[in-house]
């Protein structure tokens, strides 16, 4: 069952800019490498019929990120805008 298996691995970076008390802009990039058998089918008669097996390996971007985050809850906030305590 694992014989066939494709596998892939990655790493990401992630940085949070406070813009206010409530606000944080945060910002995220990832890389990986994914590897593995890709099986190609050709449709033919309303069926798809198996035409070859190809070994594919892939290394670049997997994620890029922008999102606005709102804290919640008593105590979640920015002490000052820019995040210096």
């Amino acid at each position: 069952m694992f014989d066939k298996c494709n596998w892939g691995a990655g790493i990401e970076y992630g940085y949070s800019l406070p813009l206010s008390r409530r606000l944080n802009l945060d910002f995220t990039i990832a890389v990986g490498y994914l590897g593995g058998e890709c099986w190609h089918y050709k449709p033919v008669d309303n069926c798809y019929v198996w035409q070859k097996t190809v070994q594919q390996h892939w290394f670049g971007p997997t994620k890029a990120e922008i999102s606005l985050v709102w804290l919640i809850g008593r105590g979640n906030v920015n002490k000052r805008k820019g995040g210096d305590q």
